[in-house]
């Protein structure tokens, strides 16, 4: 049996984040940066210059003038938000190599950039959320499998060939054969990454949302959204685990997030191109 720390510090050798991103962080994590200073980190990076740009100039967010410099884009988006974009292309590029067995990486992209959108679209509707936090939240959400595929694919492919009794769920499976589930794999990523504390509590919670505390709605939204995009997706053997008190929690119905998924499929391909996934 594993722990989810095991299978991280497992993955950990084979994947790290890019040290553009350790920069960036470096730089927000003093409270006297300045706009221009982190511009001139991230400029240091030409494709992360490009994505960024990209995305600044997308539907995503829709600004009616062109914006041509980082500096623009960080003085529009703001620095937290900021962070967490240079996140989201860092993780993607940095994974981008992976090819793990039985996994198909096409999907699974889609299916997390699905997720993280959703999830962004929904926070935007609701007051107390970062939009930006949840679609990393979302993106992230289900890296623990990756992690899993790539440093125990023989317990994975057992996993994936159980089938499932009544009232099974993916996660009750993978505890029983390795130990530790994906969202717990998932929240012991961001750890390792030391990532801000948010993602690992909303990662790890997103099955059992009222374990997240203060960011009991927010975790709550995550699984929502989580169950609807997986739901979008395509089937299954096993469906999203999703929590009987999350449309409580969260303050917002199933129905209401599924409202929000056409226009979320409608920038699929464009994030996909963003995100260089595609």
């Amino acid at each position: 049996m594993h722990l989810a720390q095991e299978l991280v510090a497992y993955v950990d050798r084979l994947a790290t984040l890019p040290d553009v991103y350790l920069k960036v962080r470096a730089a927000m994590d003093d409270p006297d940066v300045s706009i221009a200073e982190v511009a001139d980190v991230i400029a240091t990076d030409p494709a992360l210059t490009a994505s960024l740009l990209r995305l600044a100039n997308s539907a995503f967010y829709g600004y009616a003038r062109k914006i041509e410099s980082i500096n623009r884009a960080v003085s529009l988006i703001g620095l937290e938000q900021v962070h967490d974009l240079v996140l989201a292309t860092s993780v993607t590029a940095m994974f981008s190599g992976i090819r793990p067995q039985r996994m198909d990486m096409a999907r699974f992209w889609r299916d997390s950039i699905r997720r993280g959108m959703l999830a962004r679209e929904v926070a935007r509707s609701k007051r107390g959320h970062s939009p930006e936090r949840l679609f990393v939240a979302g993106l992230l959400a289900d890296a623990g499998h990756l992690v899993m595929y790539v440093a125990v694919p023989d317990l994975m492919a057992l996993v994936l060939d159980t089938t499932p009794s009544e009232g099974d769920t993916l996660p009750d499976v993978e505890r029983r054969i390795i130990g530790c589930d994906f969202a717990e794999v998932g929240a012991a990523l961001t750890a390792k990454w030391q990532l801000p504390v948010t993602f690992g509590v909303l990662i790890g919670s997103q099955l059992q949302p009222e374990a997240a505390g203060d960011s009991a709605e927010a975790a709550a939204l995550l699984n929502l959204t989580s169950a609807v995009a997986a739901r979008s997706g395509g089937a299954s053997e096993y469906e999203y685990p999703l929590h009987h008190r999350s449309e409580a929690l969260a303050g917002i119905e199933v129905a209401d997030v599924e409202a929000v998924l056409p226009s979320v499929e409608a920038q699929m391909e464009m994030m996909q191109a963003v995100l260089a996934t595609a």
